[in-house]
């Protein structure tokens, strides 16, 4: 029954177009300061995410989760954070895709999975030392990561 509440049937025009990532400023901003979520745009060929959950700490972002339905594929959303984050790739043994990326400039850190009902799942999460849940939040996101395998 969530799995049809959450299921979109994919679309009939072709494959998605250019996806769009959430706002990395979003990450460590307060809420009276932080910018918008998602840029505005028309283009009907653009792909947002179907939702976008954001996790605070004493009023700061420190992470966020956005989903993406079909029909976007983890390799579309793969791509987008490649163009933009590449360099920051952990190393793939050549078997599967990477997922995961540390952006050190940024003290982000991100993980690309599919959830439980098939929708692909964009983890954005800070590694700030000088945030005050830094390392419990590393923590659970480095657990979540190797109990999912990602």
């Amino acid at each position: 029954m969530v799995r049809k509440a959450l299921y979109r049937p994919p679309s009939a025009a072709g494959p998605p177009g250019k996806v769009i990532l959430p706002d990395p400023n979003l990450i460590r901003c307060r809420t009276s300061s932080c910018p918008s979520v998602l840029p505005d745009g028309k283009d009907p060929r653009v792909v947002y995410p179907w939702q976008v959950l954001l996790d605070y700490n004493n009023g700061s972002v420190i992470g966020l989760t956005a989903l993406y339905d079909d029909p976007t594929s983890v390799d579309d959303v793969r791509a987008a954070i490649n163009q933009r984050y590449g360099k920051f790739a952990f190393d793939s043994d050549g078997k599967t895709p990477v997922n995961v990326w540390r952006v050190e400039p940024e003290k982000l850190a991100i993980s690309l999975s599919t959830n439980e009902y098939g929708m692909v799942q964009l983890i954005y999460l800070t590694f700030d030392a000088r945030h005050p849940t830094s390392e419990k939040a590393t923590k659970r996101f480095l657990d979540r990561m190797a109990k999912d395998g990602n």
